[in-house]
């Protein structure tokens, strides 16, 4: 699957397609080949992108990744102007408290899988594994809404780091639908046309911050994150179907 795991994040030169590494033993590659579903290694050719444009799968992960990004966007970008110009937190504050989130989420990142695997051995297919662990995680972001309610700025730190955690539980969880879902020589394609839709989200999200909080505060913004997930969580149920049984 070079499209997924050509090895960019440790450099292309080490990677090898299976039926060509020189290193690996013919019961490593067997292993590896009996581990590939039939269905997702067949069509080696380049993939139309309207032919994917007109796939509910393609719309099953990718409308749930314009919903999600919001999210990581308002941590990266607003968190630490929210907390001075709202909470009162000066620069030393900001220093103590404004990395927790991603602390919380780098943990959401290991959780998501966690769920799915324990899933998958209680019986559940993977496809429903992971719109589970999407799921929760999207319950566990309702915990956003509160961030501008509350009176208490640590407990409004503790909210944005439970909407960190939740955030990467659930969105790990739908990037790794896209080789779950197509074929090998579409998963590249997939998931960058999912990201940029992603990637729209959050532009829109932030323009509509940047041109709305001076009248209408943050509140509402949070509130927003918060059902935004669970919007997606119904979009993944009802739009994504599993390859295995029938293509989307």
């Amino acid at each position: 699957m070079r499209s997924v795991s050509s090895g960019w994040c440790f450099g292309s030169g080490f990677y090898e397609a299976p039926d060509r590494h020189k290193a690996m033993s013919r019961e490593e590659r067997e292993r590896i080949t009996a581990g590939q579903e039939a269905h997702l290694t067949d069509a080696a050719t380049r993939p139309a992108i309207f032919s994917l444009l007109r796939q509910r799968n393609f719309w099953g992960i990718a409308l749930p990744r314009f919903l999600a990004d919001p999210t990581w966007g308002t941590l990266s970008f607003w968190v630490p102007l929210y907390l001075v110009t709202t909470r009162g937190f000066d620069l030393k504050q900001i220093a103590l408290f404004a990395w927790l989130p991603f602390v919380a989420a780098d943990l959401g990142c290991l959780f998501g899988p966690t769920v799915v695997l324990w899933l998958q051995r209680m019986g559940v297919s993977l496809i429903n594994a992971r719109r589970g662990a999407f799921t929760l995680g999207a319950i566990l972001m309702t915990g956003m809404m509160f961030v501008g309610r509350v009176e208490s700025p640590y407990v409004a730190i503790a909210l944005l780091c439970l909407g960190g955690f939740a955030h990467q539980t659930l969105s790990v969880t739908v990037i790794t639908m896209a080789s779950d879902l197509f074929r090998r020589s579409e998963v590249a394609t997939v998931a960058g046309m999912a990201g940029t839709m992603g990637n729209l989200g959050v532009l829109i999200f932030s323009l509509l911050i940047g041109g709305l909080v001076a009248s209408v505060g943050y509140d509402p913004f949070f509130v927003a994150l918060g059902v935004l997930d669970l919007v997606g969580t119904v979009v993944l149920w009802t739009l994504v179907r599993d390859p295995a049984g029938r293509r989307g």
